[in-house]
């Protein structure tokens, strides 16, 4: 009976993320699997013992911000894929865009950066520039130190680079005459690239404070800020910048999360983007898909085989969909976010706690 073989899958995984919880990886978790076609997850389970339930995205913004908002605009043929961003049709018709960035930078083009083939490193502390007040930071350009990156770090070998990404929103936040929150606001509001206007993910700096008081999932202490954070980014450069970045900030729910992922499908912009990552899919060589990622390793192999696309968050967060073209279980999609962070800035063992829970989610559908 279907019933009883979807209770028997909720039962599986509530059991597998107490046992992690009662270990202290997590306080706070969420998990759901079904297909992007159906109106309603398959399985969905929520650990939220005092009822938050909005998770620091951590890296899924990358994935679910700053990549459709490259693909927007070459689709509008604005941005080239393939192009420098310095022979880009936007830039050479109004070149006063992209004044004062160093040259170096406008050599390298979208594909290279949504690809982490820039070259650049993987990540620098850009927060020891920037100064703050209580709880308002600003921001102080970074252009010419990832320049020098360039020029004296930079890599033959695809590395993934929140650099590159940073880079990334400078552009579009230059292109858009916009910042990241707003871009990413608008186009949600937008049939044409979503098909509900009703998702429910923002950045985490944008979240009114009631909201975070009682709805935000704590994500541990940081050193850097001498605090416990609730509500507010994990990652010290997203913060340092104002918390709402390309590479980092976005915060929701499961449900918030499961919508977006429907509604993205749904949407003929949404099923574009998704044929462009699965396009890419090959070998290993470079994880990297456009601005996604491959789901080959040990913890995201369990969903769809290692042919899966999606991303990974550092605070415990992951998402992946098969793509329509799977031989077994086409337009799948499973989800887990934790708040494994307050166990500590390094854990391996969400790597462990992931697997397991997609093993019990790729059963499910």
């Amino acid at each position: 009976m279907p019933g009883a073989r979807v209770d028997t899958f909720e039962s599986d995984l509530h059991s597998t993320l107490l046992a992690w919880s009662q270990k202290g990886l997590f306080t706070h978790a969420f998990v759901a699997a079904g297909d992007l076609r159906e109106s309603a997850p398959a399985v969905r389970v929520s650990l939220a013992p005092d009822g938050r339930d909005i998770f620091d995205l951590a890296s899924l913004t990358k994935a679910l911000v700053t990549t459709p908002a490259v693909f927007n605009l070459c689709q509008r043929h604005e941005w080239a894929m393939d192009l420098p961003m310095h022979e880009a049709p936007l830039i050479k018709q109004d070149p006063k865009r992209f004044s004062g960035l160093p040259e170096a930078l406008l050599e390298l083009s979208p594909r290279q950066l949504l690809r982490h083939e820039s070259g650049l490193p993987a990540w620098r502390n850009f927060y020891v520039q920037c100064e703050s007040k209580g709880n308002a930071p600003f921001r102080r350009p970074f252009d010419e130190a990832v320049a020098s990156y360039m020029q004296t770090h930079n890599s033959p070998k695809p590395i993934y680079s929140d650099l590159g990404f940073l880079l990334l929103g400078r552009f579009l936040e230059k292109s858009y005459l916009s910042d990241m929150a707003s871009i990413f606001s608008d186009f949600y509001k937008d049939v044409n690239w979503l098909s509900t206007a009703s998702i429910q993910l923002a950045y985490g700096a944008d979240l009114p404070a009631k909201v975070r008081e009682k709805k935000a999932v704590p994500s541990g202490f940081c050193k850097v800020r001498q605090r416990n954070l609730v509500g507010e980014v994990y990652d010290e450069n997203a913060w340092a910048l104002g918390g709402r970045c390309a590479h980092a900030g976005l915060f929701g729910s499961g449900d918030g999360l499961t919508e977006f992922l429907r509604a993205l499908f749904a949407a003929p912009f949404g099923r574009d983007l998704l044929a462009a990552q699965a396009a890419e899919m090959g070998g290993l060589e470079n994880e990297s898909l456009l601005g996604w990622r491959q789901g080959a390793d040990p913890a995201a192999r369990p969903f769809g085989g290692g042919k899966s696309m999606g991303h990974l968050g550092f605070t415990g967060t992951a998402f992946w969909i098969t793509p329509a073209e799977h031989p077994e279980k086409p337009l799948r999609y499973g989800i887990v976010l934790t708040n494994r962070t307050v166990s500590g800035r390094i854990n391996p063992a969400i790597k462990d706690c992931r697997r397991e829970l997609f093993e019990i989610l790729w059963q499910a559908v």
